[in-house]
């Protein structure tokens, strides 16, 4: 795997100067916006005291994640300063020996004016913490959970919810499946009644369910002859996993897929299903599988993607992943919102588009009380929901 080129441009960046230069004038200087990074890059463990990457040309798998998500972040700053604005940018690595607490106290954030974190877990939380006493936005970009945070209007959370992916599953099958005969498959655990409860409450009204949805559960290591007590041979047949178990997933679409010349089948799946490369297996090709995310890569045909991944390619030696996507999209759109709406708060101008350049992000706030003064966190409710079918990835909404 060759990604040394702006691998090391990043360690460099690192181990130097990680402000990028602010913009003057002639007279004075203008205060160019500051953004704190947190991403997990591991240094403490590929480099050594002086400074030098140790492991050659190797790079270790757990840290391309967080590598990815600042390669694209770097690009990012690359179009800013092309395009004039300037900015002073601090990476900080969470694998390293300083905590976010301490750092926070060391009045290193005092002057931030956006926090932008790839973290996750307790890491969350801290920065979640730092950025209500602090008074920071603080752009959660991969974490699809809310921690329980409440009260809490300078958290943006950019990976959606489950529920917000379950809502939008429910308006999809709504809106296009209705007639059909439709069948919630799920395990008989507490993880699964999670998911089957949202579902119901989604299909609840004064006058009883919207959608007719069966329930059904299977036992470990069910068979192709335990789906079809649910099937209707006149009928189309709507499947739902109600299930995020990865292995109870992958073999109800194993079953699924024995019965699809019989029956007439569609599957929609959980948001976890974006990362099964068995939905491009030949034996799932003719069967019609939906699943939902927060963010779709359409490939090459986007003029903008196509462009990006060249510029990647030439750096790196590699396509770009999601983190790599979005550590550009969102230095790229908050960098801008900074500098649009300067002394303003971030958080009351989240809607505009001008700054978006491949996601669809629709941040709304989040409150669970009605009550509250203002909102518990704002959330990226923006849901594709996407088709594989006959080795097609399709966007359907």
């Amino acid at each position: 795997m060759k990604r040394t080129g702006l691998f090391f441009l990043c360690f460099t960046l690192f181990l130097g100067s990680t402000s990028f230069a602010q913009h003057t004038t002639e007279t004075h200087e203008i205060q160019a916006p500051r953004i704190a990074v947190f991403a997990p890059l591991y240094l403490d463990s590929v480099v050594d005291a002086a400074g030098n990457y140790k492991l050659g040309k190797y790079v270790p798998r757990y840290i391309q994640n967080g590598l990815d998500f600042y390669e694209g972040l770097a690009l990012a700053l690359d179009s800013l300063n092309n395009e004039g604005l300037h900015l002073q940018v601090q990476v900080y690595d969470t694998r390293g020996k300083t905590s976010i607490f301490k750092l926070a106290d060391s009045g290193a954030l005092d002057s931030v004016n956006l926090i932008i974190g790839s973290v996750s877990g307790s890491e969350f939380l801290d920065l979640a913490t730092v950025a209500k006493e602090k008074q920071i936005p603080f752009v959660s970009a991969s974490y699809p959970n809310d921690g329980g945070i409440r009260g809490n209007p300078y958290v943006i959370i950019v990976n959606s919810k489950l529920n917000t992916h379950l809502q939008a599953l429910y308006n999809y099958i709504l809106r296009n499946h209705a007639l059909d005969k439709i069948t919630m498959f799920r395990r008989k655990n507490a993880a699964d009644d999670r998911v089957t409860k949202q579902f119901h409450a989604f299909n609840g009204s004064t006058a009883g369910p919207v959608l007719n949805i069966r329930e059904v559960t299977l036992n470990q290591g069910f068979t192709p002859e335990n789906i079809v007590a649910a099937l209707d041979k006149e009928k189309q047949n709507l499947i739902v996993c109600g299930s995020l178990d990865d292995n109870f997933g992958k073999l109800l679409l194993s079953r699924l897929a024995s019965l699809a010349a019989t029956y007439k089948i569609t599957v929609v799946g959980m948001p976890t299903w974006e990362g099964y490369r068995e939905l491009a297996t030949p034996e799932l090709r003719t069967l019609p599988i939906i699943y939902s995310t927060a963010f779709f890569d359409p490939g090459q045909t986007d003029s903008w993607v196509a462009g990006f991944s060249q510029r990647y390619a030439r750096a790196t030696y590699s396509y770009p992943s999601e983190a790599a996507f979005r550590g550009f999209e969102l230095m790229y759109l908050f960098a801008h919102l900074l500098d649009q709406y300067p002394g303003s708060r971030l958080q009351d101008n989240l809607t505009g588009t001008n700054f978006r350049v491949l996601t669809g992000f629709d941040f709304k706030p989040v409150q669970w009380s009605q009550n509250a003064a203002t909102p518990d966190y704002y959330e990226n409710k923006h849901i594709y929901i996407l088709k594989q079918l006959q080795g097609t990835l399709s966007k359907v909404n």
